[in-house]
């Protein structure tokens, strides 16, 4: 999948919702591997990438994330498919179970069991994908048929699926069934527990953990000014913290900083919550400082067993910030 670089200076970038194609292009100049799109509840992450394939020729272009309820694998599977058709073979799919706020706040579905939602899903979008003529007779799907019009041939049988896994179960179904994990604001001290998950899901299988490749989101909040840099960290973990509740704050709380995500949780304001996340909980979720503090800092990660760091600029903040992470980071 690589577009550039050596195998150990892989790296990735996360543009989150914005879209701006010529980030894009600055990005694959400077030998990153991938881009990654999310979702959320605005502009489609397909609809990006294929903007995006049309201005780039190498590098890999991600669905970071998209959720398994608010499409049909059918669905899912041609349009990832239709991407990799018009880019060459760049697609990347990365799926998540998202959480209720997003499945049913915003798409009006029940969030219901996630995970073996998620494992039947893997295996029908690689059925799509083959094209297996036989049906399928699911939990959730029961499609007469898995493969397309006899007018549209994929144009790879395998697309590179990630799960954006965070908790024990959903690390261990990563580890048994996809092709990488991509965890996001995955406290330092956690980690090397969760590579145990990961390869207990790999055992589980047959496979060999070696062969899952570890993606990481990685938050960069990088500006000459320290405190500035800080301030921006600080206010994107509060915003994961207190708007999406239950999932980031609990892998804080298993790395021993339960304390601080309350205290965030419980603050009146934005603001008040900024100021409960200390500099060491900051350290531990991302690489925040000046460009001489963090440059180079991307190795830490890799011999903790992070293959693919993805990097991304803290929520909310100007281009200025993007181009800076880009210029930094670049491998």
């Amino acid at each position: 999948m690589s577009a550039g670089g050596a195998e150990n200076d892989r790296i990735g970038v996360l543009f989150a919702l914005r879209d701006d194609p010529s980030l894009v292009v600055r990005a694959e100049e400077l030998g990153y591997e991938s881009a990654w799109a999310a979702e959320g509840q605005g502009k489609t992450a397909f609809g990006k990438l294929e903007r995006w394939a049309v201005h780039t020729d190498e590098i890999g272009l991600a669905t970071g994330i998209v959720n398994v309820f608010s499409r049909t694998p059918a669905t899912l599977a041609a349009a990832a498919a239709t991407l990799d058709d018009h880019s060459d073979g760049r697609a990347i799919l990365g799926l998540g179970v998202a959480h209720p706020g997003v499945v049913e706040t915003f798409h009006g579905v029940p969030f219901e069991r996630p995970l073996a939602r998620m494992d039947e899903y893997i295996e029908l979008v690689r059925r799509y994908l083959r094209g297996d003529a036989d049906g399928f007779d699911g939990e959730f799907f029961t499609p007469e048929r898995t493969s397309f019009w006899n007018a549209f041939e994929p144009l790879r049988e395998e697309i590179p699926i990630y799960n954006g896994a965070l908790g024990p179960a959903n690390v261990r179904l990563t580890g048994q069934f996809a092709d990488g994990w991509l965890p996001n604001l995955y406290p330092r001290p956690q980690f090397e527990e969760a590579m145990e998950w990961l390869a207990t899901g790999a055992e589980r299988a047959g496979r060999d953990v070696d062969d899952v490749d570890v993606a990481m989101y990685v938050l960069t909040s990088v500006h000459e000014d320290e405190a500035v840099a800080r301030e921006q960290a600080a206010r994107h973990v509060a915003y994961y913290l207190r708007d999406v509740p239950g999932y980031y704050g609990r892998a804080a709380e298993h790395a021993g900083l339960g304390d601080e995500v309350e205290a965030a949780r419980q603050a009146p304001t934005m603001d008040a919550a900024i100021d409960e996340l200390s500099d060491d909980f900051l350290d531990l979720v991302g690489l925040v400082g000046t460009p001489d503090d963090v440059r180079g800092r991307l190795d830490e990660l890799r011999a903790m067993g992070v293959d693919l760091p993805v990097v991304r600029a803290p929520s909310g903040v100007d281009r200025d910030w993007v181009e800076r992470m880009l210029e930094v980071f670049a491998p």
